[in-house]
């Protein structure tokens, strides 16, 4: 069965009132979100950091320095109404006021160690009664290479005991919100499945410029071993990996192979890579802006 005809057949059982903002699933019995609206635009979300972590006199990526912009102020100069908040500590509410009006919002509940979920879990559930537009939390950076056996967990941030707790942790929450995963094309391998149980969403990026040429093929890939995971396909505006400027011809070739599975029900949306690059004059962040105006109305 091709994703979108197990969409349609999905959608047909659980009714329009249980699907989720975030995926076409529903989570649980009981379960509403404020749907998706039917254009790209409301599907598109953006991979929050604040200024100074990627682009600071010590950032590894030479990313040029800036005047600082919010989380808040870059998903506004860009017209994406989402925002994923990935960041360490725990911020005062002088600081998540910058939220207030952000449609929906995603937190990180760990940042690829396990002591970053231990410091940041009670924290972001805490979020939870506080934030109605809060719809999901992300596990950032997950993975850490591959098992010695195909067939086993890869290393991990958690393990898959800590997974399937904070899986049910999630499930039995009062006001269901979304558990999403960070994978890199890199990672794609058997040895992801394990986890897979135990999570909503997984958004999937690229790490190295060069390897967009590769997209169709690893997504493919993913898709043989993750075949009906609601996904958001992650969409690079720097080449982190080069530590080099994204050049416009990659971004239109990413931009264009996602455009095609957003049509085809492949995807539920896409994560654009991120705030603090909004300020820049970068070519390929240019070229992201005009493509959400052009195309943000659209529907399937």
């Amino acid at each position: 069965m091709v994703r979108r005809e197990f969409l349609k057949k999905t959608s047909a059982l659980v009714g329009a009132s249980a699907l989720s903002a975030w995926s076409p699933f529903a989570r649980a019995a009981g379960t509403v979100y404020p749907a998706y609206e039917n254009n790209l635009k409301d599907r598109l979300w953006m991979w929050g950091h604040d200024t100074g972590v990627y682009d600071g006199p010590k950032g590894v990526y030479n990313i040029p320095v800036s005047a600082p912009i919010s989380m808040a102020e870059g998903i506004k100069s860009m017209g994406i109404p989402n925002v994923c908040v990935i960041r360490e500590g725990t911020p005062d509410e002088e600081y998540r006021k910058q939220f207030k009006d952000v449609k929906r919002i995603a937190w990180a509940l760990a940042m690829g160690s396990n002591r970053s979920y231990k410091g940041l879990k009670k924290y972001v559930f805490g979020l939870r009664d506080t934030m109605p537009n809060m719809t999901g939390y992300y596990l950032d950076d997950f993975f850490h290479g591959k098992p010695k056996v195909e067939t086993d967990p890869a290393p991990a941030a958690l393990s898959m005991d800590e997974m399937k707790e904070l899986y049910a942790e999630t499930l039995a929450y009062k006001r269901r919100l979304d558990l999403a995963i960070v994978l890199y094309t890199s990672q794609i391998g058997p040895w992801i499945k394990p986890v897979m149980k135990c999570v909503d969403t997984v958004s999937l990026w690229i790490w190295v410029g060069n390897d967009i040429a590769k997209i169709e093929g690893n997504f493919k890939k993913y898709r043989a071993l993750v075949p009906d995971k609601p996904t958001l396909l992650g969409i690079y505006m720097w080449d982190f990996g080069g530590k080099k400027e994204l050049s416009k011809d990659f971004m239109v070739k990413q931009l264009d192979y996602a455009y095609r599975l957003y049509k085809e029900g492949q995807i539920e949306g896409l994560i654009f890579h991120c705030t603090p690059l909004c300020n820049k004059g970068l070519a390929a962040v240019d070229y992201a802006r005009g493509w959400i105006a052009e195309h943000g109305n659209e529907g399937r």
